[in-house]
């Protein structure tokens, strides 16, 4: 098989262009799973948390508590930009507001996934004992 002159060096000019997109699709891929597991993490967290606040009476002590549990298990990859609880007679809730991590650039604005938002409520548990309706 003979080589035409006027294709030499082509697949010195292509081959980079194609590595590039490769890995600029490889690294959006890598910041929409990090970004998935980071709301998963944040879902998880912020119902045991606003569960825990709940079962503890939502005395403003056990929102501590629950918020320091928050803290502590969030993650080190998480930054928590807002978190604002509130309590009625029958429910706690959470609003909660965290910015996933970034994998080398910040691609999250890009593609719109700059923070995760969400809010939990749980209903308070009350202690009810023999007798009373």
């Amino acid at each position: 098989m003979t080589r035409a002159h006027d294709e030499e060096g082509v697949g010195l000019v292509a081959l980079p262009w194609g590595v590039l997109a490769y890995l600029t699709f490889l690294m959006l891929a890598v910041q929409v799973a990090v970004y998935f597991y980071s709301t998963s993490i944040v879902t998880a967290v912020g119902y045991d948390a606003t569960r825990r606040a709940a079962l503890a009476g939502a005395d403003p002590a056990s929102i501590v508590d629950a918020e320091r549990w928050l803290r502590s298990n969030i993650g080190p990859g998480l930054d928590i930009v807002t978190l604002r609880w509130s309590t009625t007679s029958e429910i706690v809730a959470l609003d909660l507001v965290a910015k996933p991590p970034n994998v080398l650039i910040d691609a999250s604005a890009l593609i719109g996934l700059r923070s995760i938002e969400r809010r939990f409520e749980m209903r308070r548990e009350l202690a009810r004992f023999e007798g009373s309706p």
